[in-house]
């Protein structure tokens, strides 16, 4: 390792990492790592083409080193208050600084603060976080305010199934290790430091326990929040030497700190004893989960990653054609999923986790004894080929050396707040500087030894295994004996309450294969990868001097088709995106018709997914679905492939024949996904009844499908499916690395597949769906504890009015996040929401525990009001140009990153019939027209409550707490008359949706 002291004063001396940092073919940014005086790793990039900058810090402490004795959570606790905290030093109310979007988050070992902001505000927001870092406030105002975020955040995950499993799994640790602690946090722990109960369960702020707890978060804070512990990564468009300059002007003041850097493990020191071993776990889930989850303590991979020795293991779990685990167990009735992945676990301690996931059928959870002795036993085969087999497990790694370094080769970069907590997290995992880009994602050696010894590990009874489910488990036998019948003991875990059973088979007694077992026998293991890219010519690519064509061209359009087809000018890479949505037009949307979609939907992917799986291993993406009488198919990735994959689906499909087993199954499937709808959270459920309501055609009811299944049978099925492919109309976009023939060959390939005859419609006559106008001066609300609130503004062909809420939005978030979430600790979301196809609203969703959505509504209204509405007489010219204008005006002209992006930006227009391209670029324009006055006028007219046009419709989802003793029940369609008594609809004129 080369490191350099520069030069520079004494406070803000650095080192240089002088060696080579590898980066990828396409990676053309410059990089520099610098290693301040203070400990703190910067790793800095300068991107020309990043459409915005971004800071992530990885702080190597989390809620391991919580105080567990009598302070949970303080870790988490700590995240919202420097979060939160930045904010406060040397801001007004509502700090113009607070642009672009924050996020943080705290596990195990590692606290991490993500910002992506407007280049312009880079250096501002880097001097209010070092501010904080270096100088903390810990006001007691925001004390409170955070507890009870805090507290709204726990409330929240109660009902999360997958914070409950990680909570009860951390939990199942061996006696008094740290690893089972609660990490969440909530008011109960965080004011346990003060030995001052809340007075009658509730906090106040004017409560005994503030200021012990923040004695006790800055005695915490000195000693874990110092800058050897810290990783920051900086993406802008700046010059190098002055992205150099901001992070150690600002980030050299930052406490070295005196518990030194994360230390690294020499020992594997597992959370789990002998006890914790060998066990099965059964546990009570929210939802109807029905899953199988193994699960192995392993030594930390983190620095083996030149060979990746699980990864050899997930390459064949992963696969699912013939002789697979997968297809074996499918075939059989028994699976509809599975799943590998490493999961994170404790550096200083050497250990992480291993887990396979696997999603059973009613039939397979009868059976799940079986389904957990397939897996050992293919994990067994994985492993003796190591041995047994050497030529073909170097031929496997070589295969996966080959695509990891073809990957790395033309990796596309992450948008810019993700890529920079990527690469935060690998300067934390103390990857070497120059593997750290490629490190993570390039295989490039093989050791038969070290794979083989890591693989001898996951043995049965060293292994967890997690039964999920709820009304299933009552059948789940173990050896024959059924063991959570009713009146079985459940234990529960001290903070979410999740219900489980914990039991264990002697050694001896793990369930095996026989030798002459039919399953075990089908069981082999998969050769070479028929996905494999071979050819990188490449055909089109960016010619100097040259302006890119900026738009696609029509090249067929018939009665029976329309392709669009763009040569890759821009990117010159050799990928690019085919897209076909094939329509009949003869089927109506029921709900018959909607249900039978959902099941063809799955019987389909289940047919396909040997292909769509081995091609995603080659990196080729593909999404595929049947919905409203219709189907889509996009593929996008390295060209050279993409023909093929294409012409095996089509063929499937149209070859496709129901049989029972499968119909039973993929039912069984949709039956559960249906039922368990019903429980999503309160704030989905609300947000989906307000677009059921202001929909034309409007999808229908669980219910409603629900009580379409008795129709379902093979014969329904396959006429649904005969009734797509009959009397089609084609729409296709074919972009990147194809010729103009290349293209009008794969549309060809997809008719002659589907035997094209005369549609009823042409593809042109395509109607999207339209959206109902809510009535000027309407104040309705629908009382069925969430809130969906929605403004509508009108028709979104307008773009002067979409210009307009843009820019109230932008500014209008802030002052609502503030006050509704943190300062009155609200669940919230806010967003710009183009409801349906026609229309643009300002709508808010918020989430109370708390209080009741009545309660919520006049908060919100209070707000607009008390908040924004008083900013915005108060905001100078130079601020709104400057803060928010220009940056959105810049976001509708993004760089385009590659292929993949600019294909999707056509197909939305495309699909929508919007055929100009040009919309983003008319709308930026009148972004830029715009002053304060404009956007003052718009709230008055069509936000504020107190107008006499304002359009705005409430949807009031109420919990058991807030309900009253009968809630009536609502008939949604007959309701909907009282909302548009004249049937009045936008527009069908489409345009194409903006997300800014």
């Amino acid at each position: 390792m080369t490191w350099q002291i520069a030069s520079g004063s004494n406070s803000e001396r650095y080192s240089v990492y002088t060696g080579l940092i590898r980066q990828g073919e396409a990676d053309h940014r410059q990089l520099r790592l610098i290693r301040l005086q203070n400990g703190m790793q910067v790793l800095l990039i300068h991107d020309v083409n990043s459409p915005t900058s971004a800071v992530d810090l990885c702080l190597s402490v989390g809620s391991l080193q919580d105080p567990v004795r009598y302070c949970s959570g303080l870790a988490h606790f700590c995240e919202h208050m420097v979060h939160e905290g930045e904010e406060y030093i040397n801001s007004d109310k509502y700090p113009a600084g607070r642009i672009g979007r924050d996020k943080a988050s705290t596990i195990f070992r590692e606290t991490n603060y993500e910002s992506t902001i407007d280049h312009y505000a880079l250096e501002d927001k880097i001097q209010r976080f070092a501010s904080f870092l270096s100088r903390p406030v810990f006001l007691k105002n925001v004390i409170f305010e955070q507890v009870l975020c805090v507290h709204s955040e726990f409330q929240n995950y109660l009902l999360d199934d997958g914070r409950r499993i990680s909570d009860l799994d951390t939990y199942l640790s061996k006696s008094g290790d740290p690893w089972s602690a609660f990490d969440v946090g909530n008011w109960e722990t965080l004011t346990a430091a003060s030995m001052v109960p809340p007075s009658h369960g509730k906090i106040d702020d004017s409560a005994e326990w503030i200021d012990p707890l923040r004695s006790k978060l800055q005695e915490w804070y000195s000693k874990y929040y110092c800058a050897n512990r810290m990783h920051l990564v900086i993406i802008g468009s700046h010059p190098i030497d002055e992205l150099t300059s901001m992070a150690t002007k600002y980030f050299s003041p930052v406490t070295a700190g005196t518990v030194g850097p994360q230390a690294s493990a020499t020992t594997f020191d597992s959370p789990w004893s002998a006890d914790e071993e060998g066990t099965v776990v059964l546990v009570k889930t929210v939802k109807e989960l029905r899953e199988i989850e193994v699960r192995w303590i392993m030594p930390s991979q983190t620095l083996l990653y030149r060979v990746k020795p699980l990864d050899y293991l997930t390459r064949f779990l992963h696969h699912q054609g013939e002789g697979s685990l997968y297809r074996i167990l499918h075939d059989r009735g028994w699976i509809d999923g599975l799943s590998a992945s490493r999961f994170v676990g404790d550096r200083e301690r050497g250990f992480e986790t291993y887990y396979v996931a696997i999603m059973v059928t009613e039939s397979g959870w009868h059976a799940w004894e079986s389904v957990v002795a397939a897996l050992h036993k293919y994990i067994s085969l994985v492993r003796d080929t190591v041995v047994k087999d050497p030529e073909f497990a170097r031929a496997v790694q070589q295969e996966l050396c080959s695509l990891s370094e073809l990957y790395f080769r033309f990796r596309e970069t992450l948008k810019p707040g993700a890529e920079a907590n990527l690469l935060s997290t690998n300067l934390a995992k103390r990857i070497p500087p120059a593997d750290l880009l490629i490190g993570p994602y390039v295989t490039e050696a093989w050791d038969a030894p070290l794979v083989s010894a890591t693989l001898a590990m996951l043995t049965p009874c060293k292994s967890r295994v997690t039964l999920k489910g709820r009304e299933s488990l009552k059948n789940v036998e173990l050896r024959g004996t059924r063991v959570a019948s009713d009146g079985a003991a459940w234990s529960q875990t001290p903070w979410f309450k999740t219900e489980h059973m914990v039991l264990r088979y002697a050694e001896s007694n793990w369930p095996t294969y026989s030798s002459d077992d039919a399953t075990a026998e089908g069981l082999h293991l998969s050769g070479p990868n028929p996905y494999v890219p071979k050819d990188f010519t490449v055909v089109g690519g960016k010619k100097d001097g040259v302006e890119p064509i900026l738009a696609p061209r029509k090249i067929v359009e018939t009665s029976l088709a329309k392709l669009w087809y763009k040569l890759d000018d821009r990117f010159g890479e050799s990928k690019g995106s085919v897209t076909f949505d094939i329509k009949s037009g003869d089927l109506e949307d029921t709900p018959r018709g909607e249900l039978f979609d959902l099941i063809l939907a799955k019987l389909l992917n289940d047919y396909i997914s040997e292909d769509v799986g081995s091609a995603a291993q080659c990196f080729l993406k593909c999404a595929f679905y049947c919905q409203s009488g219709r189907l889509f198919v996009t593929i996008s990735g390295f060209s050279d492939k993409i023909p093929v994959l294409l012409g095996v689906l089509i063929h499937k499909v149209v070859n496709f024949v129901v049989t029972p087993d499968s119909l039973q199954l993929a039912q069984d499937y949709v039956r559960r996904k249906l039922q368990n709808g019903f429980l999503a959270s309160p704030v989905d459920l609300a947000e989906g009844t307000l677009s059921y309501l202001l929909a034309e055609d409007a999808t229908a009811s669980v219910a409603e499908k629900l009580d379409e299944m008795d129709a379902v049978n093979v014969s329904t099925i396959q006429n649904r499916l005969s009734n797509i492919i009959q009397q089609v109309s084609i729409l296709g976009l074919v972009h990147g690395n194809f010729t103009e023939k290349f293209a009008r060959n794969m549309l060809q390939l997809v008719q002659e597949a589907l035997r094209c005859g005369n549609p009823t419609s042409t593809a042109s006559e395509a109607i999207s769906t339209r959206n109902y106008l809510l009535p000027e001066g309407c104040n309705f609300a629908d009382e069925n504890s969430a809130l969906a609130w929605v403004c509508q503004i009108g028709e979104k062909t307008s773009a002067p009015l979409r210009a307009r809420l843009i820019l109230f939005a932008a500014i209008a978030t802030s002052p609502i996040c503030d006050q509704l979430r943190y300062r009155e600790a609200l669940r919230y979301t806010c967003n710009i929401q183009l409801v349906g196809s026609t229309t643009i609203a300002f709508c808010v969703s918020i989430q109370s525990s708390t209080h009741s959505p009545a309660y919520l509504e006049q908060r919100l209204e209070a707000c607009l009001i008390e908040q924004v509405r008083q900013r915005l007489p108060e905001m100078q010219e130079h601020e709104f140009e400057r803060t928010f204008k220009l940056p959105r005006a810049r976001r509708l002209r993004p760089q385009l990153a590659n292929v993949h992006r600019e294909a999707n930006m056509f197909w939305k227009c495309i699909s929508a019939q919007d055929t100009e391209f040009n919309h983003d670029e008319i709308l930026a324009q009148s972004i830029e027209s715009l002053k304060p006055a404009d956007v003052l006028q718009f709230f008055d007219e069509y936000i504020d409550p107190r107008s006499n046009i304002r359009r705005k419709l409430s949807v009031h989802l109420r919990s058991a707490r807030h309900a009253p003793p009968v809630t009536p029940s609502v008939d949604m369609q007959a309701f909907r008359p009282t909302l548009f008594p004249n049937n009045t609809l936008s527009k069908d004129v489409p345009l194409t949706q903006t997300n800014v």
